[in-house]
């Protein structure tokens, strides 16, 4: 008994205190005061004709965002005069970007305000009105002191009382100890005595009522705010906060609120949507080709050795005209071929020295012995037999000039001095930069009458003209490649590079034309729009699109007439979760 009354005091020592970790507040039926929020900012917003307004109060500065409707631009240079019942006219400073500034003292009273703006600016003049509402600042409520009879009046208290005093009994019960004498001891006689067996059964009853005495004092020990962990608020039912103040969230309805600092800080631009028509295009796959006839090769027109020419060997990206020497060629001639010119070179020498003899006994005795006729033939012989011989001279010191074909930029250079070459091998190529085709191959119809206009667009994003040329008779993937020329080359375009082709072709169709960067990708992979509903709210819009020139798009469906499309800073807008 000793030990049950020291836990029991033990007990009431601690019945003042909770089990709750710090910040877990399960309230008194649902009825405990919030703590003030600090993205709770006051705000008034105002929509006119042509501007919008957003005004956030921060101790005693009124902060003032002015914008165009239409573009969402920022309004600058434009006069502000702030007027309300019991609030001092006032004018507001200009800042820059569209941000004014006025020092209100006035802010820290409590209460609706009904405000009065009168904006004018170059070709904008308007009245804006709106309600600030500065919300009271927040009291810490008093510690409510304990109550038996608040703890009392708790069904759960009663059932965990319950619980415990049935836990008790049975592990009294499930517990005790068992005597049993020992197997060696001998057995004596003894003088029986009388029999009590409600002593064993009120013992452990007496036990089972100290743990359930133990239970019933811890019980009513816990106050109302215990066994919470951190974190975990369960009083009140709390709705989802709203997001508010300058920091940019996703709302619950899949919304997006978008303070104007942060517009600013990203350039956010609208542009109201109209509708127009224009032709349906289709995407195809192109590839970067020369103009054939500017593309030129040099080619070894027989086996040698590559020698440097007056100017060294050309290399890759040097411009080159038509009939420049870009190397020389050495021909290089087999042993076989050479014992047999040798051998012709011998016989045409003996034939020579034979004419050179006769041609001299001939004009020793001329006169009316030798006709001039056979004179004139043997010096005839002589001239053919000498050219014979030049020809089959050496060619050591004869070198073929390698020539460029066309003019334009060498792009490929396969040539060192001393190399050794085959005929047929491809030396050089030279191209113009300035004359370049586009391939294209895609699912499109043999109409080719119907394109009215294509575009390309590169890997860094660069919009080129193209114009048509034709269609191949030949199929080539199971697709008529066509052929476009560039009109106007980007100097990041390069040959073999690898385009999306636009082409515009078929009857015009009615929808909403939109820059390309308006459209991005939902989670779920479909393409959107973003649309401004309110000055800081956005709303995502699932659409349907046809590719049109590489910079605008024409959605189909998805989007009315008069919707304010976000037409920049929409990829960021759409980052924000």
């Amino acid at each position: 008994m000793t030990r049950l009354a020291a836990l029991l005091f033990s007990v009431l020592i601690l019945a003042g205190s909770a089990f709750a970790g710090p910040g877990h507040d399960h309230g008194d039926g649902g009825q405990g005061a919030e703590a003030p929020s600090a993205a709770a900012i006051p705000r008034l917003v105002s929509e006119g004709s042509d501007v919008e307004l957003v005004a956030v109060a921060k101790d005693h500065t009124l902060t003032i965002y002015l914008d165009r409707i239409a573009t969402n631009e920022p309004v600058d240079g434009a006069t502000i005069e702030l007027n309300g019942e019991g609030i001092p006219s006032a004018k507001a400073k200009a800042l820059g970007d569209g941000v004014y500034e006025i020092e209100a003292d006035w802010l820290h009273e409590p209460g609706a305000k009904a405000l009065t703006f009168t904006v004018m600016a170059e070709g904008i003049a308007d009245l804006l009105a709106g309600r600030l509402v500065v919300a009271e600042a927040a009291v810490e409520p008093p510690a409510q002191p304990f109550s038996w009879s608040s703890v009392l009046q708790r069904p759960e208290f009663w059932m965990f009382a319950v619980a415990i005093g049935l836990g008790g009994f049975f592990l009294a019960f499930a517990f005790r100890p068992l005597r049993l004498p020992p197997d060696d001891t001998p057995r004596v006689a003894a003088t029986p005595e009388p029999a009590t067996p409600e002593a064993p059964l009120a013992r452990h009853l007496r036990q089972a009522a100290e743990i359930v005495l133990v239970a019933l004092v811890l019980s009513a020990s816990v106050p109302s705010r215990g066994w919470a962990h951190e974190g975990h608020d369960h009083g009140g039912d709390g709705a989802p906060a709203q997001a508010a103040g300058n920091t940019p969230g996703k709302l619950p309805t899949g919304e997006v609120f978008l303070p104007k600092p942060t517009q600013r800080l990203l350039k956010v631009r609208t542009a109201p949507a109209a509708t127009d028509k224009a032709q349906p295009g289709s995407e195809l796959v192109g590839t970067v080709i020369v103009d054939p006839a500017y593309e030129g090769r040099v080619q070894a027109p027989m086996e040698g050795q590559i020698e440097l020419a007056g100017g060294g060997i050309s290399f890759v990206g040097e411009k080159v005209a038509a009939g420049d020497v870009l190397a020389l060629l050495a021909p290089a001639m087999p042993v076989f071929d050479r014992g047999s010119l040798q051998q012709l070179t011998a016989e045409v020498e003996g034939k020579l020295r034979i004419a050179e003899q006769k041609l001299a006994r001939l004009t020793r005795i001329s006169g009316d012995y030798i006709p001039q006729r056979e004179i004139d033939d043997t010096k005839t012989e002589i001239e053919s037999l000498r050219e014979q011989k030049r020809v089959l001279e050496p060619k050591a010191a004869e070198r073929l000039e390698l020539k460029a074909p066309v003019s334009g930029i060498i792009s490929v250079a396969n040539v060192r001095a001393g190399q050794v070459v085959s005929a047929r091998d491809t030396l050089f190529e030279i191209v113009d930069p300035k004359r370049l085709w586009i391939e294209a191959i895609g699912m499109m119809g043999a109409d080719d009458g119907a394109v009215s206009s294509a575009t390309a667009i590169d890997g860094q994003g660069h919009t080129i003209p193209l114009a048509y040329i034709g269609r191949a008779p030949t199929l080539r993937q199971q697709s008529l490649p066509m052929l476009f020329r560039v009109e106007d080359p980007h100097a990041s375009l390069a040959i073999g590079a690898t385009v999306r082709v636009l082409v515009q072709k078929g009857t015009p169709i009615e929808g909403i034309i939109v820059p390309d960067g308006a459209v991005v990708r939902s989670t779920n992979g479909l393409p959107q729009v973003w649309i401004k509903m309110a000055p800081e709210t956005f709303e995502p819009r699932a659409v349907r699109t046809s590719p049109l020139d590489g910079g605008s798009v024409l959605v189909t469906d998805g989007l009315a007439k008069g919707d304010r499309v976000v037409v920049q800073g929409a990829e960021l807008i759409n980052q924000i979760r």
